[in-house]
Order: structure tokens, then C-alpha cells, then sequence
């Protein structure tokens, strides 16, 4: 095995940690630490924009919290999260009223809606498709009925951010209803994805 020579690197606050500032790290210092203790982010503003092909990662507050952000060489700056999944519904062939009309989703851990989709293969006609979303039995939407996600009559999709119920908890239980569909034609094959963080 080549024999490996490190030399001492200077740091100072604000510094880009660099392949070559790892490369030559003084043995025990950052790289041992590193592998041991993970790297360590004291929170700061963002850092300017780098240089193409290049990636800046920080630490920033999120609500008295410190998170991992990370901005671009297009100056983009966003969190570095853990993935959260989007709950994705469907119900083949031509619609109908009715409670729980597809499978049931369970939650696998704690999460936040943001955002609610509905999409139509063949769009309704003559009344509006409305679709109700429930937790554990009871409609994200039970306090305000009229903002439940909605396709217009002659539309094939719609969305909504408004909830009266937002939080999910580990293991609680997701259902769809359809309220109405189309009166002429009640429209077809219909997916609904809900969105989390």
C-alpha cells in the first residue's frame, strides 16, 4: 500500500470544505473526527451561489430547529430532507358515489398534507366530480365541506392546499370517498394524490 503524507490545513470561519481540503486533512483531525462524530454544521446565512457544477451544503434555523440546506450552481437554495411519500389513489373505470373506493393507505410516520390532486381519464359532464380524503374515518375537509378537491364539470383535473386537517400520525388510516360525479357522463378512471412533507 502507497504511503499516505498529510499536511496541515488551515481553516477559518465561512470555509467551503473542498476534495482537496479532505485530501490533505492532518491525520486525527477533521477526517478522523468525521468518521467518527459525523461533520458538524453551525447555522449561518446562505452562501453565495458556487461555481458551476457545484453544490453548497449549510445549516439555517427552520422554526428553532437546525436543518441542512444546500443551494446550487443556478443559485437555488433548498432543504435537504428526508423523503416524504405522496399518497396515490385510484379508481378504475366509469365513477360512481360511494365511501372507501379504493385501496386503504396506512401513514408510516408522522407527516404533514400540503397539497391535494385529482385527475380524470374522461373528463365529467353536467355536475362536477368531488372527492372527500378522510383520516381514520373523518374528512381532512370536516369543518369546511366546500373546499374538498374538486374536478369541474367538462374538466379533467383539480387541486387544493386548504385543509381543515393537516397533521398524520404513524399509522393512521387514509380512505377516499366520491360525494358526486358527473350527472351525464360521471366521468372515468380517477387518481387523487395527496402530498406531504
Amino acid at each position: 500500500m502507497a504511503e499516505v503524507t498529510y499536511i496541515d490545513v488551515t481553516w477559518t470561519s465561512g470555509d467551503i470544505i473542498t476534495e482537496a481540503k479532505m485530501d490533505n486533512m492532518v491525520a486525527n483531525d477533521r477526517a478522523v473526527d468525521s468518521m467518527a462524530n459525523g461533520v458538524e454544521f453551525t447555522e449561518r446565512a446562505a452562501p453565495s451561489t458556487p461555481a458551476a457544477n457545484k453544490v453548497h451544503l449549510y445549516a439555517k434555523d427552520k422554526a428553532g430547529v437546525p436543518t441542512l440546506y444546500a443551494i446550487n450552481d443556478a443559485g437555488t437554495d433548498y432543504e435537504i430532507a428526508e423523503n416524504t411519500p405522496t399518497f396515490v389513489f385510484t379508481v378504475q373505470d366509469i365513477l360512481a358515489t360511494g365511501t372507501s373506493m379504493s385501496a386503504v393507505l396506512i401513514v408510516p410516520k408522522a407527516l404533514t398534507i400540503t397539497k391535494a390532486y385529482a385527475y380524470v381519464k374522461t373528463a365529467p359532464t353536467g355536475a362536477a366530480i368531488v372527492v372527500d380524503i378522510n383520516k381514520n374515518g373523518t374528512s381532512i375537509w370536516n369543518a369546511t365541506p366546500a373546499n374538498r378537491l374538486t374536478i369541474a364539470a367538462a374538466g379533467v383535473s383539480g387541486n387544493q392546499t386548504s385543509f381543515d386537517t393537516v397533521a398524520l400520525a404513524e399509522g393512521d388510516i387514509l380512505t377516499i370517498d366520491l360525494d358526486t360525479v358527473g350527472s351525464s357522463v360521471a366521468g372515468a378512471n380517477l387518481t387523487v394524490a395527496l402530498k406531504t412533507k
